[in-house]
């Protein structure tokens, strides 16, 4: 039977279809129905702030061309999307992107780096006016397994420009550059605030710098990138202990209170899926009466999604071969079988 007349192609075109708006678009739009939730009690004493962590969005060395310009573009979708996602949701008043913005920012020329450049903006496109905080990681200046490039340090800053110390509502950020054991100062009315210390490799661990750092601003808060996991540490304001905690998925809401005995650093897990992870996600916090709340918005994965996709590929090929198959040898059949019927003196 052939292929047009064969319920078999309303297959092959219905379940790539189906998966496609699955995997696409309704995998996203029910996806906060599994966050925690986590609101203001009151909106004018309230300040929503999202941590945006390793999105490394994907350089054009990782992978030969042109699976280059596929990948790249299927990446930059899934963080644009899960991003959209977010935003539409929560409402920050404040975006901090914690470093790693560039997968290949440190070894990028001046071109490329700005082509990067242009497509984070594309990427974590925001609708409303909104406070940003951006810090370098080691991929975007260079500092873990190379040298740190003083020349990406000075067109980040450039990219970039902004203070090291930003201040909005009641709230003070200190960007901490934990990379080139940087301290920043800060104005001498920040105490009036909640001070936030922001940095892509974690601080309270880094022993000397870390005493350093917290003598010098004396933040409520910590939050860092670069581990790629959620997680946090809870230690003494004297350094002499130490706890750590994972978040999951299906965690509490994280309640501190900035007047206790207690100093937390947050780790804020990456939002690429390409970072070797199945767990990825921004984190979201609250400031109110000098209280904060956090907790993760999980992605969906999407490694599995493309593997569902290379899958129907795999079959819609072999179906393709088969279906070719058999017409070739359908027509070789009936061309014998037409030839056997002539008489001998018509067939020379």
């Amino acid at each position: 039977m052939y292929l047009r007349r064969s319920t078999t192609l309303k297959y092959l075109i219905g379940i790539p279809l189906a998966v496609a708006f699955y995997c696409e678009w309704f995998v996203f739009v029910i996806q906060p129905l599994f966050w925690q939730k986590i609101e203001c009690e009151h909106n004018l004493k309230c300040t929503k702030i999202l941590f945006i962590a390793d999105p490394q969005i994907q350089g054009d060395l990782a992978v030969p061309s042109p699976l280059n310009v596929l990948f790249n573009w299927d990446s930059d979708r899934y963080l644009r999307s899960t991003f959209s996602v977010v935003i539409k949701h929560f409402k920050p008043d404040v975006l901090v992107y914690l470093g790693d913005l560039m997968d290949e920012g440190s070894i990028s020329s001046q071109v490329e780096f700005h082509s990067y450049v242009k497509r984070l903006s594309n990427i974590f496109d925001v609708y409303y006016p909104i406070v940003q905080v951006w810090l370098p990681g080691d991929n975007d200046i260079g500092g873990e397994n190379e040298p740190i490039k003083h020349e990406k340090v000075i067109e980040f800053n450039k990219v970039f420009n902004q203070p090291s110390v930003i201040s909005f509502r009641n709230i003070t950020f200190y960007k901490v550059n934990s990379i080139m054991y940087k301290v920043p100062q800060g104005p001498d009315d920040a105490d009036l605030n909640v001070k936030i210390a922001v940095a892509h490799y974690p601080v309270l661990s880094k022993g000397v710098y870390g005493r350093q750092v917290n003598k010098a601003i004396r933040p409520e808060i910590y939050f860092c990138a670069h581990e790629h996991m959620s997680k946090y540490f809870k230690q003494t304001k004297n350094f002499e202990y130490r706890e750590t905690h994972l978040l999951q998925m299906n965690d509490p809401v994280l309640d501190v209170a900035f007047d206790d005995e207690w100093l937390y650093e947050i780790f804020v897990p990456t939002c690429s899926y390409r970072m070797g992870t199945d767990k990825m996600g921004y984190g979201a916090a609250i400031i109110e009466n000098n209280r904060m709340k956090y907790t993760v918005f999980w992605s969906p994965k999407r490694f599995p999604h493309l593997f569902v996709y290379l899958f129907i590929l795999i079959i819609i090929f072999i179906y393709g071969c088969c279906f070719c198959c058999v017409r070739m040898i359908s027509r070789q059949t009936k061309l014998i079988r037409s030839e056997d019927i002539l008489p001998l003196l018509h067939r020379t």
